[in-house]
C-alpha cells in the first residue's frame, strides 16, 4: 500500500475505534498501518508520516474542541483553527519521536519481539504525553473503556496495560502483514490469553451489597449560555432544587448529587442563596453535594460543597488540576494564548493543594471536578487517603452535541478498575453515569436529557496494585520488556528488507 492509502486507513480505523460511537475492534488494528510503513521505512520517513497521522486523527476526534472555542467562548474560527491545530501539533511529536526510534532499533529485533519493542515504546510515550505533559486524551486503551472485560488489568498498570495489549495487537498485525509469518501475532496472542484469565474472577456484581447507599444525581440540563450571568444562580438552583424535591418526594435516598457549578455563584457572598440551599436540606432530609465556585483570599475557586442536615457550615473540596487556558494560564503552551483571548478572560482561578474528603453517613468522599477524572494519580491520592466512593462533578455543557461528552465519560471506567470502585458521575447536560468496581458503566443519562439518575453504590477500601504503587511497576514493565527485546539480538536474515 501507498503511503497515503496507510496513513488513510490508520487515521480511520483510529476515529472509529474511539467515541462518540466506538466500534472498539478497530482499537486492536488501528496501529498496524504505522508499523507496515515503519517495517519498510527509515525513521526520519516514519516520524513524518505517524506525525501527519497524529496530527489527523487528533484533529478529528477532538473535534469538540473548535465547537467549545467558537460557539461558547466566542473565539473566531481561524483563530480557534490556528490554536488546535499548533496545540495538536505539539503533542503530536511525542508519537513521531516514538515510532521513529521504533523504526531505529527494529533491525536489532528478531520479528517475534518486534511487537513487543513497538507496544513498550508507544505505551511509555503515552505515558509520557499524559502524565509530564499532562494531555491524558485519545490513549491507546480508550476504545476499550466500554468493554469491561477487555480493561481488567488496569487494577495492576493503570490504563497503560490494556493500552499496552492494544499497541501490542497493532503491531503484531502490521508486522505479520509485511512479513507473512505469524510469529508476530505470538505476544498478543499470550497477552489477551492472560488479560481474559485475569477477567475471569472479576465478573461484575449484581448488587453492591450490604451497606449501599441510595444516590440521586440530578442532571438539569442547563445550556451554558444559562449560566454565569446576572441572575442565574437563583435561577438554576431553584431549578436544581423543584428537580431535587420531586425525587425525594417519591422515596428518600441518602445522597443529592448536582454538577459543577450547578451553583454558579459564591455562597459566601450570597447569603439569601445559601440559606434557601440549607433550608432544601433541612426540608428533605437530605445531605447535598454541589459544585460552587468560591473565593479564598480575593482568588476564586472551582468547588465542591457538601451540606447535611442539621449542620449549619460546609464541607469543601478545591479542584487541584485547573484546565490549562480557561481556568489557569497555558504553562508551557502560554505562547498559545494571545488566538484564545476570550477563552483567557478574567481571574484565573486558584488551584486546591490537596485530595480534601467529603464526609456523610459514615463513608468517605472523593469528589474530583471535571477533567481531574483524566488523571489517574489524582484520584490515587484520594484512595490513599481513605475514599471510599467518587463522585466525578462535570459540567460538559461547553461542548455542544459533539462527542465529547462520551470521551469523557471513558476515561471512568479505567479509574473504577484501577481502584475497584464505584463512580458516580454528576453533570449538567451529560453524559450523567454510574460505574461500578468492574468498570461497567450500570446506567446513564444521555446528553441534554433534563432528569434524576440515581442507583445503589457500596463504599469500598479495595487496595490493588495500581493504587498501592500506581505507575512504577508498570513503566519498569515496559522499559524491562523494551530492553528484553533488544537483549533477544536479531536472527540472521529475519529483520527488515532494506528501506527507501
Amino acid at each position: 500500500m501507498s503511503a497515503a492509502a496507510l496513513v488513510l486507513a490508520a487515521v480511520a480505523l483510529t476515529v472509529w475505534a474511539h467515541p462518540p460511537r466506538p466500534v472498539w475492534p478497530c482499537a486492536l488494528a488501528m496501529l498496524a498501518p504505522l508499523v507496515v510503513f515503519a517495517e519498510q521505512r527509515r525513521a526520519a520517513a516514519v516520524f513524518a508520516f505517524v506525525y501527519i497521522y497524529a496530527v489527523a486523527m487528533a484533529l478529528i476526534i477532538v473535534r469538540w474542541l473548535l465547537h467549545a472555542l467558537s460557539a461558547e467562548y466566542g473565539v473566531s474560527r481561524p483563530a480557534a483553527w490556528a490554536f488546535a491545530v499548533l496545540l495538536v501539533g505539539v503533542y503530536a511529536l511525542v508519537p513521531a519521536a516514538t515510532a521513529a526510534l521504533y523504526a531505529g532499533l527494529r533491525p536489532r529485533v528478531r520479528l517475534v519481539a518486534a511487537p513487543v519493542l513497538f507496544a513498550s515504546l508507544w505505551t511509555l510515550g503515552e505515558w509520557l504525553r499524559a502524565e509530564p505533559l499532562g494531555l491524558p486524551w485519545v490513549l491507546s486503551a480508550h476504545p476499550l473503556a466500554f468493554v469491561p472485560p477487555a480493561i481488567q488489568t488496569a487494577e495492576l498498570g493503570g490504563v497503560w496495560a490494556p493500552g499496552f495489549g492494544v499497541a501490542l495487537a497493532g503491531a503484531g498485525l502490521g508486522t505479520a502483514l509485511v512479513r507473512r509469518r505469524a510469529a508476530p501475532l505470538l505476544a498478543p496472542l499470550v497477552f489477551w490469553v492472560l488479560a481474559g484469565l485475569w477477567a475471569l474472577p472479576h465478573r461484575p456484581a449484581s448488587e453492591p451489597g450490604a451497606g449501599a447507599l441510595r444516590i440521586a444525581a440530578v442532571q438539569a440540563s442547563v445550556p451554558q449560555n444559562e449560566k454565569f450571568q446576572t441572575g442565574s444562580a437563583e435561577r438554576n438552583t431553584l431549578r436544581h432544587a423543584a428537580i431535587t424535591r420531586r425525587r425525594v418526594a417519591e422515596a428518600p435516598v441518602d445522597l443529592v448529587v448536582w454538577s459543577e457549578t450547578a451553583v454558579d455563584v459564591d455562597l459566601d457572598r450570597t447569603p439569601a442563596l445559601a440559606r434557601r440551599l440549607h433550608a432544601l436540606v433541612e426540608e428533605t432530609g437530605t445531605p447535598l453535594v454541589t459544585g460552587a465556585p468560591r473565593y479564598d483570599g480575593g482568588s476564586p475557586r472551582n468547588s465542591v460543597i457538601l451540606l447535611e442536615p442539621g449542620a449549619s457550615g460546609l464541607q469543601i473540596y478545591d479542584k487541584q488540576r485547573l484546565v490549562p487556558f480557561s481556568e489557569t494560564g497555558g504553562g508551557i503552551l502560554g505562547w498559545l494564548e494571545p488566538f484564545v483571548g476570550p477563552l483567557t478572560a478574567g481571574d484565573p482561578y486558584v488551584a486546591g493543594t490537596e485530595p480534601r474528603l467529603l464526609r456523610t453517613s459514615g463513608v468517605a468522599l472523593a469528589a474530583p471536578i471535571c477533567f481531574e477524572i483524566t488523571y489517574p494519580h489524582l484520584l490515587r491520592r484520594f484512595r490513599r487517603e481513605g475514599a471510599q466512593l467518587f463522585l466525578n462533578l462535570s459540567n460538559d455543557a461547553w461542548f455542544g452535541r459533539t462527542g465529547f461528552a462520551r470521551t469523557h465519560l471513558a476515561h471512568a471506567p479505567f479509574r473504577a478498575v484501577e481502584l475497584r470502585t464505584w463512580i458516580v458521575r454528576a453533570t449538567n447536560t451529560g453524559i450523567s453515569a454510574v460505574i461500578d468496581p468492574s468498570g461497567r458503566v450500570l446506567r446513564e443519562l444521555g446528553l441534554f436529557r433534563e432528569g434524576v439518575l440515581e442507583a445503589d453504590v457500596a463504599a469500598t477500601d479495595t487496595s490493588t496494585l495500581f493504587a498501592r504503587y500506581g505507575d512504577a511497576p508498570v513503566l519498569v514493565a515496559l522499559i524491562a520488556l523494551a530492553l528484553a527485546a533488544l537483549a533477544l539480538g536479531r536472527v540472521p536474515g529475519a529483520g527488515p528488507s532494506p528501506r527507501s
